[in-house]
C-alpha cells in the first residue's frame, strides 16, 4: 500500500520524470489539522486564497460571510458590500490586514472558532512577531509536513496580478485562485510548469510564467522605481478594501507594501510605520523619482500613502469610494513628505 509520501513521489515522477524529482515527500504527508485540535505548536498556515485578519471574533457582519469560510471568496465579498459597508470596515475598526495562502502565522491564542495570530512579513509596532488580529480557525491548518518543506525548499513567488493553482500538470483542473505575492515551496520545475507544495491540498501546479523561483528575498531581482510603477499599474481598477493586502483588493499601505515586497523589499504594514521605517530616506519634492512613496497626514498621524509614478502623477489605493487609481500628484494640503527605499 502506498503511503501519502510515496503517492506524492509517484505523482511527481509521472508528471516530470525521475530526473527532476525533488524532496516531494513533505508535500502531502501526515500532520494536517486545525489549530487547537490537539497540537501544542504555536504556528499555523493559511489555507485559503486570502484570510482577512479581523479586529476581534465579534467584528464580522452578515455581509462579511464570503470572507469567513473555506474556501474564502474575496471578490464576492468586495462586490457584495455597499459603499457604506466598505466605509464601515475602517470607521468601526472591523478589519486589520490580510494573510495569503501558504503563509505561516504565529498563534497567539484560541477562542472558540477563532484563532488570534501575528502575521510575519508585515512589520508593525503592535507586535514583534507580526501584524496581530483574528482569523477564523477554519481558514488555518496545522500541516507540519508543509511547514517542514517550506523551511528548506526554494519558493515560487506569484509575481503577476493573481494566478491559478492546478491539480494536474496539464493545467486543466483548477484548485484555487491565489493572489500576487503568494509564496509556496517548490518541489520541481520542468516544461513551463512549477510543482509546489500546498497546505493540506497536496502537490499542485503553477504556470512558470506566473512566478519567480527564489531561495530567499535577497535573490529577488531588485527593481528600479520605474519598474515598480509599471508593475503596480496592473492593479489599476482593483477594489479598494480597508485592510486589503492582496491582488483581490488593497488599502493604501497594503498596495505600496505589496509592490515593494513582491520585489524583495519588506516595508512595515501601515502607512505611518512605512514613513518611519529606517529603510527609507527623505526626498525633497524637487527630487521625486518613480517608486518614491508620498505620505499624507501630520507628524505622528500619517493616514495615507501613495507611490510617485513620474511626470507629476501617482498611483494609489485612495478610498472605498473608488478603485486603485492613477492621478495627479498632490503636494499641498495634508502632504507630509516623501521617502525613497531603493
Amino acid at each position: 500500500m502506498r503511503t501519502p509520501a510515496r503517492l506524492a513521489a509517484a505523482v511527481i515522477t509521472a508528471a516530470f520524470g525521475a530526473s527532476v524529482l525533488a524532496t516531494p515527500a513533505q508535500a502531502d504527508g501526515p500532520g494536517g489539522g486545525r489549530p487547537g485540535d490537539g497540537h501544542s505548536d504555536d504556528t499555523a498556515v493559511v489555507d485559503v486564497s486570502v484570510a482577512t485578519v479581523w479586529t476581534s471574533p465579534d467584528s464580522p457582519r452578515p455581509v462579511d460571510a464570503p470572507a469567513l469560510g473555506d474556501p474564502a471568496h474575496p471578490t464576492r465579498w468586495a462586490n457584495a458590500m455597499t459603499l457604506a459597508q466598505k466605509l464601515d470596515l475602517s470607521e468601526s475598526n472591523v478589519t486589520q490586514t490580510q494573510a495569503l495562502y501558504g503563509t505561516e502565522v504565529h498563534v497567539l491564542q484560541r477562542q472558540g472558532d477563532w484563532t488570534e495570530v501575528a502575521v510575519p512579513g508585515q512589520p508593525t509596532p503592535k507586535n514583534d512577531l507580526g501584524y496581530p488580529g483574528w482569523i477564523p480557525t477554519t481558514q488555518l491548518t496545522t500541516d507540519r509536513a508543509y511547514e517542514a518543506v517550506a523551511d528548506r525548499r526554494p519558493f515560487a513567488l506569484v509575481d503577476e496580478g493573481n494566478t491559478t493553482l492546478f491539480r494536474d500538470p496539464a493545467l486543466r483542473h483548477r484548485l484555487l485562485r491565489v493572489s500576487t505575492n503568494t509564496r509556496l515551496p517548490v518541489l520541481a520545475q520542468a516544461h513551463g510548469r512549477v510543482l509546489v507544495a500546498t497546505p493540506g491540498d497536496g502537490p499542485a501546479w503553477l504556470a512558470a510564467s506566473a512566478v519567480g523561483v527564489y531561495r530567499s528575498d535577497a535573490q529577488i531581482p531588485k527593481a528600479t522605481g520605474a519598474e515598480l510603477v509599471r508593475w503596480g499599474k496592473q492593479f489599476l481598477g482593483r477594489p479598494y478594501v480597508w485592510a486589503g493586502r492582496s491582488g483581490f483588493g488593497f488599502d493604501c499601505s497594503g498596495f505600496t507594501g505589496t509592490i515593494y515586497q513582491t520585489h524583495g523589499i519588506t516595508l512595515p504594514r501601515d502607512s505611518g510605520a512605512q514613513m518611519d521605517s529606517p529603510l527609507g530616506r527623505t526626498v525633497a519634492d524637487s527630487d521625486l523619482k518613480p517608486g518614491d512613496l508620498l505620505f499624507y497626514g501630520t507628524p505622528g498621524h500619517i493616514h495615507h500613502v501613495a507611490m510617485y509614478a513620474g511626470d507629476g502623477r501617482m498611483i494609489e489605493a485612495y478610498s472605498s469610494e473608488e478603485p486603485v487609481r492613477e492621478t495627479a500628484v498632490r503636494l499641498g494640503g495634508d502632504y507630509a513628505g516623501a521617502k525613497r527605499y531603493l
